[in-house]
């Protein structure tokens, strides 16, 4: 593991020096200057507390003089670059002292910490400038610790380095000592920790001790796991006060075990620190610790070059699964993960070059796409391009509207889609402007013309619930139309109408367009870019329309919210975040509540709205937030008597979300995980379970089967129970729709789950999870009363504009915001998580403002062409074009 922590007090920063009382115990390591900063400093070999001191307090050791500019109390004294090695590695070393491991361990983090120094970069301001500029010099002192704070008095082996690298860098170009930039080498973490470990399990084996890669990370061949059980005290300790507290963030663990540390025992000697570690082994776990001791300086394990391949190829697909563009250190570091031990940095990036990936240097680092990706964009752009103008239109006559309510975006949307002569059409709307009426109009004046329009959605839900419900009988989703020939023949020739196009990725549009050129139909996508995107690579809705140049119609009027709600959401509808929030500060909707009370009154509230019969929401970025939210409600449920009682435990499946190259890696998968197949595969049936054992897994049907993993859900009577997963009822008459949410009204006699539609879930249905909390990807799509968002800086990292403007257009009459620091919430949804696509990428650009604002200019330009180029053959039409004219 490699850890960055901040250090902004003098103070805890002189604490890093260890004086002899340790380490003459054999705890811990003299402490030792390293780094090019140190030598232009003078300081070299053993570190002195007056030189250490002297650098806390941001002076030159030699001279006593200021080092740099910044002088102020709270200032960034430096960071702590921690290293640590996996736990088998500390019990050998522990036990044996064999000083092989010691030094394969040291060369391991200097060598990676001599990688990090030749990134080091400071700020540069002089001149009008506002950039960073490489320095190449660090200063850090390196102290290396045997053992882990106590628990009960006695330590854990631990083998583990501070490298305290102090805020100061020799600036040669302005002839200086300045503060440095870390900002890219925390970002960088998980690359060079994978580095790190990299190099250390090569060194290792080059010992002749066998690696072998765990879920988590990797271990030593031969040592039992009930032995590493027993010297993972502390990590335990802090594992249960963060489960007992909530805290699942790496960085704020790290501050709970100082919270929780025991001081060290001076008067424990290395001899009786062994014993006691000896003590606890049985005999057989003694008898594997000494097999590999005996491993130690035998025949050196090479290299292996199958394994460094495939972890190539593994890390490739892993990676662009989900994301059109990644840093190429992204790749590395999956690379070093799934080949370490068995392959150098050097052999891993040369495995990368032969995977077809196109690389190039943005903002200061190179990121990455491949071929395959870059091909697939192109394919489905090309096409719609292709398209446009080769049509006729859907309705040759002119159009006479049915619903006199339709204002005049309803109406020029409507109008866009039946005369529009392209094979791919996009109606944008933003969240509440009535795009399911509009939609309505549009499919009855369609099919009045003789062309059957087929209606699609992303998720069942979606599709199956909320557009059945407004009328689209047949409505399904997406991934139907993929695989189902029947309705593939059925669609032939006709329309393919996709609502909430904005969630699908690159690979389904582009599956779906494959499929619209081999039926001859015509495509209609309806949706919001700025709403959220696929979970699956690429933007597809908004790459259409930049780099195809189709014009959508656009519907901004919103429907859904009255007064000044409905101005805020239109402001976050629009980008202009700030606005949007101070909007509804100022109704008193964002709420900065403490701790121990947020929850409670988001409890409070839900039930108040509930009670007054009408519908609530709770959205929440996180599960783990949501899981919080969930505790609250249902205890107020309970208190006011609105659960019933018999409330029974049932087995629910929860979600792994591994990509398939993690599928396909049987270290992912434990015993006890279900595998559910949605294709047949080889002795399995399409939606049949498949228990995990002690037995290999069916890696190689990775793409036929998800991963879920148990856990235990209590339900009561009268609890809102939500579908995970689409299924169906106990007599098999009734779909159940992902996302669909129900109401428990009992339970049968043989456990089954009474609903109050009674229908009947079967008791060991398992994909379910409470109703009350869904996550903002959920929630879009969902329309309630009010809706309530718990957004805590547990979320924050999950928080984005697009996210705040979904969940907070949820509702009718409110929302409210439970936090618990609105300036940083704000900061938070500020950030987007707009993904760049590979012809974004290759075409050299990014997604800065400049871009953005000519991007916007663009479309602009094009709907003023598509509107000059419109032949207006009645005055409707006319007067339509005309509006559309004054408003661009």
């Amino acid at each position: 593991m490699l850890r960055i922590i901040l250090n902004s007090n003098a103070a805890g920063a002189k604490s890093y020096y260890s004086t002899a009382d340790y380490y003459t115990e054999g705890q811990e390591l003299a402490g030792v200057w390293k780094g090019e900063g140190a030598k232009r400093l003078g300081l070299e070999g053993e570190v002195r507390r007056e030189d250490w001191d002297a650098l806390c307090d941001n002076r030159d050791p030699t001279t006593g003089d200021v080092l740099t500019a910044r002088r102020r109390s709270e200032r960034r004294v430096g960071y702590d670059f921690n290293f640590h090695v996996p736990k088998s590695v500390s019990l050998l070393y522990g036990l044996t002292q064999d000083e092989r491991i010691l030094d394969a361990f040291r060369e391991s983090v200097d060598a990676t910490m001599q990688d990090i120094e030749t990134e080091m970069k400071t700020r540069v301001r002089s001149g009008g400038r506002n950039e960073d500029r490489t320095t190449g010099n660090m200063v850090w002192g390196e102290f290396v610790h045997t053992t882990a704070r106590p628990v009960e008095g006695v330590p854990d082996p631990h083998l583990h380095a501070h490298c305290f690298v102090f805020n100061a860098t020799w600036d040669d170009a302005e002839q200086r000592w300045k503060a440095g930039q870390f900002a890219d080498l925390k970002r960088d973490a998980p690359f060079f920790e994978a580095v790190f470990h990299s190099r250390l399990a090569r060194r290792l084996e080059e010992l002749g001790l066998n690696v072998e890669r765990t879920r988590k990370g990797w271990e030593l061949s031969g040592l039992p796991p009930s032995a590493l059980d027993k010297f993972s005290r502390r990590t335990a300790l802090i594992e249960r006060e963060a489960r007992e507290r909530g805290i699942t963030d790496a960085e704020a663990k790290g501050d709970l075990g100082a919270k929780t540390r025991e001081k060290k025992q001076k008067d424990m000697t290395l001899a009786q620190l062994q014993d006691n570690w000896k003590s606890r082994l049985d005999q057989d776990e003694w008898d594997a610790l000494r097999n590999v001791r005996e491993s130690i300086g035998g025949d050196a394990i090479a290299e292996d070059d199958r394994i460094a391949t495939e972890a190539a190829h593994r890390a490739v697909e892993h990676c662009f699964e989900r994301s059109s563009v990644v840093a190429e250190r992204k790749l590395v570091t999956e690379a070093l993960k799934r080949s370490v031990g068995a392959a150098t940095l050097s052999t891993v990036e040369n495995k990368l070059k032969g995977q077809g990936l196109v690389i190039a240097r943005r903002d200061g680092r190179n990121l990455a796409t491949t071929k395959a990706v870059l091909d697939e964009e192109r394919g489905m752009i090309c096409f719609a391009r292709e398209g446009r103008g080769s049509c006729r239109r859907l309705v040759a006559g002119e159009h006479t509207f049915k619903r006199e309510k339709l204002s005049d975006e309803q109406r020029r949307a409507v109008l866009h889609v039946v005369d529009s002569p392209d094979r791919v059409i996009i109606v944008r709307g933003a969240a509440g402007t009535g795009k399911t009426t509009m939609m309505q109009e549009a499919v009855e004046a369609i099919e009045a013309a003789g062309r059957r329009v087929f209606t699609f959605a992303p998720s069942a839900d979606a599709s199956r619930g909320v557009l059945r419900s407004e009328g689209f009988q047949d409505a399904d989703t997406v991934a139907r139309l993929l695989v189902d020939t029947d309705l593939q023949r059925a669609v032939a020739s006709n329309v393919i109408w996709i609502d909430e196009a904005g969630l699908l990725g690159t690979r389904q549009m582009a599956q779906v367009f494959d499929l619209a050129k081999q039926l001859d139909a015509r495509v209609i996508l309806s949706g919001d870019a700025r709403q959220h995107g696929s979970v699956e690579r690429g933007a597809a809705l908004r790459l259409l329309e930049d780099e195809a140049s189709l014009v959508p119609a656009e519907i901004r009027d919103i429907k859904r919210q009255k007064g000044a709600y409905k101005e805020a959401v239109k402001a976050l509808s629009e980008g202009r975040i700030d606005e949007g929030f101070a909007q509804l500060d100022k109704l008193g909707w964002i709420r900065e509540v403490g701790e121990t009370e947020r929850y409670r009154a988001l409890a409070e509230d839900y039930v108040a709205t509930v009670e007054q019969g009408k519908t609530a929401l709770v959205v929440s970025p996180t599960h783990l937030e949501g899981e919080w939210c969930t505790d609250e409600i249902r205890g107020r449920l309970k208190q006011l008597g609105r659960l019933g009682d018999g409330e029974r435990r049932f087995i629910a499946l929860e979600a792994a979300n591994l990509t398939e190259a993690e599928r396909a890696d049987a270290v992912n998968l434990n015993a006890g995980d279900v595998l559910v197949f949605h294709q047949n595969a080889k002795g399995i049936r399409k939606g049949e379970r498949v228990v995990l054992g002690d037995g290999p897994a069916p890696t190689g049907e990775a793409a036929k089967y998800q991963v879920y993993r148990p856990s235990i859900l209590p339900l009561a009577p009268g609890d809102a129970v939500r579908i995970t997963r689409n299924g169906k009822t106990l007599d098999g008459r009734h779909r159940l729709n992902n996302g669909a949410i129900f109401t428990v009204k009992k339970f049968d006699g043989e456990g089954n789950i009474v609903l109050t539609n009674n229908w009947k879930i079967a008791r060991d249905y398992g994909h379910l999870s409470h109703g009350y909390v869904v996550t903002s990807h959920a929630s879009q799509g969902k329309t309630v009363d009010r809706v309530l968002i718990g957004q805590s800086s547990q979320s924050f990292p999950a928080s984005s504009r697009e996210q705040f403007y979904v969940s907070a257009s949820r509702g009718r009459e409110g929302v409210t915001v439970y936090t618990d620091d609105k300036d940083a919430l704000l900061d938070a949804v500020n950030r987007s998580d707009e993904r760049l696509s590979a012809t974004e990428f290759v075409a050299g650009g990014g997604l800065p403002e400049r871009q953005i604002l000519l991007r916007n200019l663009r479309r602009r330009a094009a709907t003023l062409h598509r509107l000059e180029s419109l032949r207006p053959r009645e005055p409707e039409t006319a007067r339509v074009a005309e509006a559309e004219r004054e408003r661009v």
